[in-house]
């Protein structure tokens, strides 16, 4: 039987039907193979993906692990000279004795020693304060990168969605504005993750130290 008798779909003049079931099903098979194909690269590419980011999670926890190690370490140094020092300025505190009044020189020792006590301790308390700034800071950094992959993704399938038919200016352009504003809005909230400053927890005096850690 000839494809005019049959009105079979693409069939040769003069190929039979087994002929042209054979054709057909080579080329389902062809289909299926390519099909394989892609379904396999796509699956190594998401396997590279996942160990590039097990990897870079590892090292980013490492490297987290040793800055809190020496974050430590150095605190601990701090608080010994804190100490010493403490200990140090116990010696400049006057001590009256037989009601006898205090120099003028012991009467500046003593306000020193107040001082530098208060001093120490309020500087202890920003290290404190600022160490939590740096957490803070760490972690909404952290969620934006999260974040950042899906919204990347999320503005090629923008790009990617083809213009609708022209049936006039009244039905494409409003399709084609609403697209450019939702990838510009997408890339304003980039913008916004790479400009990020930590919101400041120190009163107005230590707003330069507050600036130091959100630049970090």
């Amino acid at each position: 039987m000839t494809g005019a008798a049959l009105g079979m779909p693409d069939q040769l003049a003069n190929e039979s039907l087994a002929d042209y079931k054979q054709r057909f099903q080579t080329q389902l098979a062809l289909i299926e193979a390519e099909e394989q194909r892609q379904l396999a690269a796509e699956a190594a590419r998401l396997q590279v993906e996942a160990a590039a980011t097990a990897k870079k999670q590892r090292l980013q926890a490492e490297a987290d692990v040793d800055t809190q190690a020496r974050r430590k370490e150095a605190q601990d140094l701090l608080q010994r000279h804190e100490a010493a020092n403490i200990e140090r300025l116990k010696f400049w505190h006057f001590q009256p004795s037989n009601g006898d009044d205090a120099t003028p020189e012991e009467q500046h020792k003593e306000f020193m020693a107040k001082f530098m006590t208060r001093l120490v301790y309020t500087c202890d308390h920003l290290q404190s304060e600022l160490a939590n700034l740096q957490r803070a800071l760490r972690n909404h950094k952290a969620q934006h990168e999260d974040a950042t992959p899906a919204l990347d993704a999320r503005v090629q399938d923008l790009e990617k969605v083809p213009p609708r038919p022209e049936a006039g200016e009244s039905s494409s352009a409003p399709s084609a504005r609403q697209l450019e504003e939702r990838v510009d809005h997408v890339v304003a909230m980039l913008g916004d993750i790479s400009a990020f400053a930590a919101p400041a927890t120190i009163s107005q005096p230590f707003d330069v130290l507050d600036t130091k850690i959100s630049q970090q």
